[in-house]
């Protein structure tokens, strides 16, 4: 354990300034974003639909049709707070 505390790390200064241009590339992630979100949104409510129809039908095979884009979502969700961490 002595050792994790002597290892010395690299800390990059504080306070710099992004460079020109930075904007419009976070403007373009975040529309990016937005519409995969609307996407997902959209599978979602595909996804119950098709849930509830195997049901009414008493099969299991699209029951978890709407669990993939909820996955995706939350990958999605992730990668937002990530992104807007860096940028």
């Amino acid at each position: 354990m002595k050792f994790l505390n002597s290892v010395a790390t690299y800390v990059p200064p504080s306070g710099g300034t992004a460079p020109p241009g930075v904007e419009n590339i976070n403007t373009i992630v975040t529309w990016a974003l937005w519409a995969v979100g609307a996407i997902l949104f959209v599978f979602f409510i595909v996804g119950l639909v098709q849930a509830a129809q195997a049901r009414n039908r008493g099969g299991q095979a699209d029951a978890s049709a709407p669990v993939w884009p909820l996955v995706l979502a939350i990958v999605l969700g992730a990668a937002g707070t990530i992104w807007n961490a860096i940028a």
